[in-house]
């Protein structure tokens, strides 16, 4: 059994001759015991070593077991640790007063070796019980959560370029007599540039949600940022020219890394497009990469909005949306940073942000890098 195996128990008791009792009965069922003679000692050492229950001797020299007993339930580090009276002392009172400071049972002195055990064994399961369900409860508050993440992702991040698609197709059919050749080909730039997004962040909401269910598999090979980087600059292109923004690459020298290709190509494309969602028209994102052989850093930059403090330390929380919209008004509730976040770190990396307002950010994620040998 579980509390056999692995539960710690300590006894606090004046009597020597009890001490070695208890010890024997417990140690006998595979406990682990400690001991300790007063109450002074056994604040101590619940504190340090957090023994999984208590038995305690109310009678003691010093601290009696009500006002140690009071004291721990008072510790919230140490609070639940569930705490067994052991007195000689059977009068009503007594026990009502031993309830009251926070005990759990009362066991009256001659002891019986089953009874002991019994009371323990029970008391501890109780304990394991009450663990599994708080961290069951955890999981289902992160798992809701998750779920009121992704509606808010559904309901902001897509509904602008979506509205976006919808609005030009419409103007096109109804009023199409009003186009010609050089605004028709103006609005088929803006139509490929919102399909553009929507398709990114329906990959991206696939990415997370097998990542959340843990199926995304982190399947690393030798990579060149510099390429990756080209590719994701040609890609988001055409939303870069609807806005006026320069989009380019200054890495001319190879920089390789060992990392997954998909999950870098994700994380340099969001940080890219949250670049271009907040860089006004005229802006300009770069896209650079520095290695010493160890690790390689891939910064994306802007001549954008810029963030405050205070927000820059929401960006990567898991536990709040946040929320901002872009130079055109563009929704969204920094779920791509978030992957980001997630796919540096399964590839042994991290990101942070760097960013003063009114002048712009700096986006910069870690991989381990493979060292140039040529």
């Amino acid at each position: 059994m579980r509390e056999e195996q692995q539960s710690s128990v300590l006894i606090v008791d004046d009597n020597t001759k009890n001490l070695k009792v208890l010890a024997d009965i417990l140690r006998d069922k595979k406990y682990k015991v400690a001991m300790v003679k007063d109450g002074r000692s056994a604040l101590d050492f619940i504190a340090r070593k957090k023994p999984d229950i208590v038995l305690l001797d109310i009678m003691m020299p010093g601290m009696n077991g009500f006002e140690v007993c009071r004291q721990i339930k008072a510790e919230p580090s140490v609070k639940d640790i569930p705490v067994i009276f052991i007195s000689a002392l059977s009068d009503s009172a007594d026990k009502v007063k031993a309830f009251e400071a926070g005990g759990v049972d009362y066991i009256t002195k001659p002891f019986r070796k089953e009874e002991i055990f019994a009371r323990v064994n029970i008391h501890l399961k109780l304990k394991h019980a009450r663990e599994e369900l708080l961290q069951s409860n955890e999981l289902l508050r992160s798992a809701n959560a998750t779920k009121d993440r992704l509606f808010s992702v559904i309901a902001h991040d897509l509904r602008s370029p979506l509205a976006s698609l919808s609005q030009t197709l419409d103007m096109m059919v109804t009023h199409s007599e009003l186009f010609d050749e050089d605004r028709r080909t103006a609005f088929m730039n803006e139509l490929r540039a919102s399909a553009g997004r929507i398709c990114m962040l329906l990959e991206d909401l696939l990415y997370w949600a097998r990542s959340q269910q843990g199926e995304t598999v982190c399947r690393p090979s030798v990579l060149d940022i510099a390429q990756l980087a080209e590719r994701s600059v040609r890609l988001i292109s055409p939303a870069a020219e609807a806005k006026s923004i320069r989009l380019y690459s200054e890495i001319k020298a190879p920089v390789t890394v060992f990392a997954d290709a998909d999950m870098v190509m994700t994380v340099i494309r969001n940080l890219i497009s949250n670049a271009l969602k907040f860089t006004p028209e005229s802006g300009e994102i770069r896209i650079s990469a520095v290695s010493d052989g160890k690790t390689a850093e891939i910064s994306v930059s802007d001549t954008g909005v810029g963030i405050s403090k205070e927000n820059i330390n929401r960006l990567f929380r898991s536990d709040e949306t946040f929320s901002t919209s872009g130079t055109r008004n563009e929704k969204g509730v920094g779920f791509g940073l978030m992957l980001c976040k997630e796919f540096a770190e399964k590839n042994r990396g991290s990101l942070r942000a760097e960013s003063t307002e009114g002048t712009g950010s700096v986006f910069v994620f870690t991989l381990p890098a493979v060292k140039d040998e040529t």
